[in-house]
């Protein structure tokens, strides 16, 4: 009888823990399904997320396990299926946005106001140091603060006057050497404008010269015979039977008839002013070798007086 008593009472048990064990999945089951949310991508699929989630402009983040987050794009899910899904109004969805933490400013601190009292013991510090600086500096034959406070005015002062007497130095120093090279510049810069208008100019003669040699026409310059002169030299378009003068010349005759024209060769001759012009481009060459010798002599004064350069540039 006890036998069948314990028999009787194990069944009972274990059925009791079957049907707990069931109840417990079961409402474990509906508590998660209540507190689960469901998403509907665009491809139709449905995944079931936790109910609080992340949700920003363009990205969705849920946890799918204790520590562990997956974030995927808003582009992705089908807002208003999604909020169909969860019986939601339209529009729902976007408000699950996380609110943004609420900063809390700091209390300020407590400042501390200085009273008359606190002055008085600052007050009475310092005229404790000053006696004792003031003992010190009669023991030392130090002079007064008074004293030192002027020395060191005039001191400063007396610097003061140094440094400008300096700069104004300097600015003078600056102006004599930039002086002196603008002048030799300009002058070097003159000079190389004549020299090249020269250097045309006597290209413009050496071009020239052959134009202005124009032949006109021929004279003969030996005379031709015939057979109607008898041997004598006959020339049919002159009055006298030779080329010359129409008339003849008062107390010489007529001239001879065998000279060389100089008619036809009706040229003005340049060659002095070409001459000239050469002389003029060999004084100026002579002249620019000696401004650069006076300019290469002013960059040697210049270093040996620690000039700077840019004091010679333009």
């Amino acid at each position: 009888m006890l036998k069948n008593l314990s028999l009787t009472n194990g069944f009972h048990l274990r059925s009791g823990l079957t049907n707990f064990a069931v109840a417990a999945a079961l409402l474990l089951m509906l508590a998660i399904t209540a507190s689960a949310y469901t998403l509907v991508l665009r491809n139709g699929q449905r995944i079931e997320i936790p109910s609080e989630f992340t949700l920003t402009k363009t990205t969705l983040t849920y946890e799918i396990s204790p520590g562990f987050n997956k974030t995927m794009q808003l582009i992705l899910i089908d807002v208003a299926a999604t909020e169909r899904a969860n019986k939601e109004v339209p529009g729902s969805f976007f408000k699950h946005t996380e609110e943004s933490p609420v900063v809390v400013q700091p209390a300020p601190q407590a400042i501390r106001t200085l009273t008359n009292r606190d002055l008085m013991a600052v007050r009475q510090r310092r005229i404790e140091s000053e006696q004792a600086y003031e003992t010190r500096r009669k023991e030392l034959g130090l002079p007064t603060v008074e004293e030192t406070r002027r020395r060191q005015e005039a001191e400063g002062a007396a610097l003061r006057a140094q440094i400008r007497e300096e700069n104004v130095g300097k600015a003078r120093e600056e102006s004599y050497w930039r002086a002196r090279a603008r002048e030799l510049r300009t002058e070097i810069a003159t000079v190389d404008t004549q020299i090249s208008y020269l250097r045309g100019r006597i290209g413009e003669f050496n071009e020239n010269s052959l134009s202005d040699l124009v032949i006109t026409e021929v004279y003969p310059i030996w005379p031709r015979t015939n057979r109607q002169s008898r041997g004598w030299p006959y020339y049919p378009n002159a009055p006298y039977g030779y080329p010359g003068a129409a008339r003849p010349v008062p107390g010489l005759g007529f001239p001879y008839p065998y000279r060389y024209p100089t008619g036809p060769f009706d040229n003005f001759d340049k060659s002095s002013e070409r001459a000239d012009l050469t002389n003029r481009l060999d004084d100026l060459l002579v002249r620019r070798a000696g401004l650069s010798a006076q300019w290469r002599l002013l960059e040697d004064e210049a270093r040996d007086a620690r000039v700077p350069q840019i004091w010679l540039e333009p």
